[in-house]
């Protein structure tokens, strides 16, 4: 047994967002009603302190963004390398299994425009696990970095943006997230995940 792969030549719809995914919170926020009087007065102290320092003090207290480290020759080159990682992330003992790969106009979600690109389809038919983490990491591991415009969370699906130094990856994963009004319904197994990878664009980023 293996995995089931198809390859077309077709365009195929834009590799935007779901729109029903909610935005996924970055930066981790507390819950305030959990934080004591005495470190609200910590936290107030530092923010004066830094402010007394100056923009460029309190710039040095972050680490500086992660920059990719992942380069490619031409749009076929991260495709293949994109394949390979789909490959490796996939059972290939399992027929329910199945992996197809199309050509796909892509419309940025930030600049006006769109572009020519690759896209992985994987379709999980049973109950194994979804993949879209496992690319995530295999994406990370061959240096990429996260893109945290694109990215949203929600019950059904979630979405990931990854740069490297010359291409841009969009990692979405949707599966049934069940029915919290109806206590006996029993969610569908598998998942769809598509990883799509077209050129990176500078403008494609949130506004300031």
């Amino acid at each position: 047994m293996s995995v089931s792969w198809s390859w077309s030549g077709a365009a195929s719809a834009s590799g935007r967002r779901s729109s029903g995914a909610r935005a996924k919170d970055s930066g981790g926020r507390a819950d305030r009603d959990t934080v004591s009087l005495q470190t609200g007065r910590i936290l107030f102290g530092l923010a004066l302190a830094l402010a007394a320092a100056g923009p460029a003090a309190a710039d040095d207290n972050w680490p500086p963004e992660p920059k990719p480290t992942a380069h490619y020759a031409s749009l076929e080159a991260a495709r293949d390398s994109i394949g390979a990682m789909v490959t490796r992330c996939v059972s290939h003992a399992d027929t329910a299994v199945h992996v197809s790969r199309d050509v796909v106009t892509f419309e940025y979600l930030y600049a006006k425009a769109t572009a020519r690109g690759w896209a992985f389809h994987i379709t999980v038919n049973d109950t194994s696990s979804c993949p879209d983490e496992s690319v995530q990491r295999a994406l990370t591991d061959a240096g990429w970095v996260e893109s945290f415009g694109y990215s949203a969370d929600g019950p059904d699906g979630s979405n990931m943006g990854y740069l490297c130094r010359n291409f841009f990856c969009l990692v979405e994963g949707v599966w049934d997230g069940g029915d919290d009004s109806d206590e006996t319904y029993v969610p569908e197994p598998g998942c769809k995940v598509t990883v799509t990878c077209v050129p990176r664009r500078e403008d494609d980023a949130p506004p300031q």
